[in-house]
């Protein structure tokens, strides 16, 4: 008899009790499925303390360890297989979740139902809060306003064993479910390709009458983080279908924006292969940018932000902002201003696109949000005019995406180790040795031209220069947001603006 593992499952069973994941009358039921579970048949149940403090990971890691390898490989092949097998046992059904969401709705209003919800998604760890803990943020000014950085570190490295595990893999390996938002990961135990949702609970919605599913991210950028999916498994679109559905959505969720990628490749997000939408309990830096001019256009009053993401900003009721908003995304769709780059498509290929966002203000009166982007590549731009230059690729290089373009930037977590040994090259104060040493770590080699930079911009640095690194990194994400406009703030911009809105 393994007493400690037993002590373990009360432990584990106490913290379903006390987060209501089932009803006392099935605490018996729960148990005897753990028991059959990990193989356990001498039985005796053990008195706890239930003050215990170790969290909700420490009892399932503790578990893991316990139990034999037959044990271990039936619960999943990868450590995050096994803990979202242990806690699943104890969770209810989708429907019964969704039952408590709608009756907390119909009782006590959506923000109730939602921190419901929300809660729920933390307690069982589906919202990896440990993991979001990680991740380094913090705010810089710019001209445009205040900027917000992130660096990354929430999702997981990927163990050595599993690697290897996953280069032995047939290629062919069958596709189930189709990508990471699709219905079916709801319960999929995962594989060494795909993530274990085994407690991944999602709600129904029904928005511009078709069916859309809710659920929070499990690797949050921002305050309840959330996507909308598409029931369906179809490409990412903006039309007026879209801009129909985000209204249904604030006008149930009204403290929550709602927003959405372009769906073109490049200035889109990182999945276009499914329909679905971002939304949540935040205030970007955009909503706080300076209004450069407006102009009053059936009904609306439109605001040209001073952004370095070309935005109109839309103000006005949800009959005339559709209306206004349909005119500026068809003009927009076909719109070419050769002069800047700005052709709206090639061979049928369309370049230019939206990134929407809409948030609901008071009783019919929102702010529509419509970011222009274009695509387009060139020789001297191969991964995108209007994206990220080359001189700036060691610190952003991926699509600027729906949150980003909103001035909440998303940097990958390799920055964390490399602004560590730029901040070591920086407190040598001897340029050529920093150099030297930067050449022994082919890793670094990015970060060369930007070292020299640093050198020459300033004379002398102390054993933490990290303030100094951060703010430097919030300059160039300023630049990655400069280079991603379509319109620059200069004369030739303002003109081919004003181009666009008298067409």
């Amino acid at each position: 008899m393994n007493l400690q593992l037993l002590i373990l499952i009360e432990h584990l069973l106490h913290y379903g009790e006390i987060n209501n994941f089932f009803p006392i009358r099935d605490k018996i039921y729960v148990r005897n499925k753990y028991y059959r579970l990990l193989n356990i048949s001498e039985i005796l149940i053990p008195t706890i303390d239930n003050q215990n403090t170790e969290s909700l990971i420490d009892i399932l890691d503790n578990i893991i360890v316990l139990v034999d390898d037959n044990t271990k490989y039936t619960l999943g092949k990868t450590l995050d297989q096994q803990r979202c097998c242990l806690i699943d046992i104890m969770l209810p059904f989708p429907s019964q979740i969704e039952d408590r969401f709608y009756l907390l709705l119909a009782q006590s209003g959506i923000k109730v139902a939602l921190d419901w919800y929300y809660q729920f998604s933390i307690a069982t760890d589906y919202i990896k809060t440990k993991s979001i803990a990680k991740n380094k943020h913090w705010h810089s000014s710019s001209k445009y306003g205040d900027l917000e950085i992130t660096i990354n570190l929430s999702k997981p490295e990927k163990d050595p064993k599993e690697i290897a595990l996953l280069k032995s893999l047939a290629n062919s390996e069958y596709e189930y479910p189709s990508c990471l938002l699709c219905l079916e990961n709801e319960g999929y135990t995962g594989s060494l390709t795909k993530a274990a949702r085994h407690t991944h609970r999602m709600l129904s919605l029904n928005l511009n009458n078709e069916n859309w599913m809710f659920q929070f991210s499990p690797y949050a950028y921002y305050s309840e983080h959330s996507i909308i999916i598409n029931y369906k498994h179809q490409d990412m679109h903006i039309d007026m279908d879209t801009l129909y559905a985000f209204f249904d959505f604030v006008d149930l969720v009204p403290h929550y924006f709602i927003g959405s990628n372009s769906d073109i490749p490049i200035v889109g997000g990182s999945i276009l292969n499914h329909d679905h939408f971002q939304a949540g309990s935040y205030i970007f830096p955009i909503e706080k940018a300076k209004v450069k001019n407006s102009i009053n256009k059936d009904n609306v009053v439109v605001e040209y932000l001073y952004w370095p993401i070309s935005t109109l900003r839309l103000n006005g009721t949800k009959n005339n902002i559709l209306k206004l908003a349909e005119k500026l995304i068809n003009k927009w769709y076909s719109f070419s201003y050769p002069e800047l780059d700005i052709i709206s498509a090639t061979n049928n290929i369309r370049h230019n696109g939206i990134t929407p966002v809409l948030r609901k203000i008071s009783q019919d009166n929102y702010q529509l949000y419509l970011m222009l982007r274009n695509n387009r590549t060139n020789h001297i731009y191969p991964d995108g005019i209007f994206h990220p230059h080359q001189e700036l690729h060691h610190i952003k290089k991926e699509n600027i995406g729906l949150i980003e373009a909103m001035g909440l930037a998303i940097l990958p977590g390799r920055l964390e180790y490399e602004l560590r040994l730029m901040n070591d090259f920086l407190s040598l104060n001897n340029l050529n040795q920093a150099l030297e040493r930067l050449e022994q770590d082919h890793t670094m080699h990015k970060h060369r031209e930007w070292l020299k930079y640093l050198y020459l911009s300033y004379k002398n640095f102390d054993n933490d220069n990290y303030n100094l690194l951060y703010d430097e990194v919030s300059n160039k994400f300023c630049q990655v947001l400069e280079h991603s406009g379509v319109f620059k703030h200069d004369k030739s911009g303002d003109e081919a603006l004003e181009n666009f809105l008298n067409s």
